[in-house]
């Protein structure tokens, strides 16, 4: 019994662990996220503004 309440108290510390590290993980990619935009200064590229581009400068330009 002593065994099994061991187990159940592991297997709860785990799942606290694993949560914490998601939520750790999460906030990471999201400052990330906030960098990558702020560095790339709001311009995200439409696949009909790189369709324009091919056509106007050729596909090796």
């Amino acid at each position: 019994m002593i065994a099994f309440a061991v187990l159940c108290v592991v297997f709860c510390a785990g799942v606290l662990v694993v949560g914490a590290l998601g939520l750790r993980v999460r906030r990471a990619a999201s400052v990330l996220s906030d960098g990558v935009a702020r560095a790339a200064g709001g311009y995200q590229a439409s696949s009909a503004d790189l369709r324009e581009r091919v056509r106007r400068g050729g596909a090796g330009t």
